[in-house]
């Protein structure tokens, strides 16, 4: 099983094509829905997330996902931020792979060590939840 780690901020659109950002319930709503596509063509995913505030108003999303479909994941990423096309970038420490869509954009990256991306990005200031 492969371990990766994705950082998403996300975005919605009102009727009138205003964009605001999601409450944390809204976006709980939509990480279950993710997972559930995600699992329809991975039946051993694990997901493990927790939602983090930037401002008032505005959060992001820390994910540890195991799976086995690496294209059924990148694939339902970018749908769920409205994106298609992937780009590589250098970051600090590995490689990262990024998607900038109409809904938010999406950072991936392979983990070496879980127990270091759990302390250092996960269960700074929410505990996380897990979707098996």
């Amino acid at each position: 099983m492969n371990t990766i780690g994705i950082q998403i901020r996300k975005i919605d659109i009102n009727d009138n094509g205003k964009k605001y950002n999601p409450t944390t319930n809204n976006l709980h709503k939509q990480l279950k829905t993710l997972h559930r596509k995600l699992k329809k063509n991975d039946k051993g995913l694990i997901t493990t997330y927790v939602i983090e505030k930037d401002n008032p108003r505005k959060f992001h999303i820390h994910q540890l996902i195991y799976y086995m479909d690496e294209y059924n994941l990148y694939n339902q990423l970018s749908r769920f931020i409205g994106g298609n096309s992937w780009n590589k970038k250098k970051g600090s420490s590995n490689l990262i792979t990024e998607c900038l869509g109409k809904y938010g954009e999406v950072d991936t990256h392979h983990i070496d060590d879980e127990v270091e991306f759990i302390c250092k990005y996960m269960n700074k200031h929410e505990q996380s939840i897990t979707l098996i």
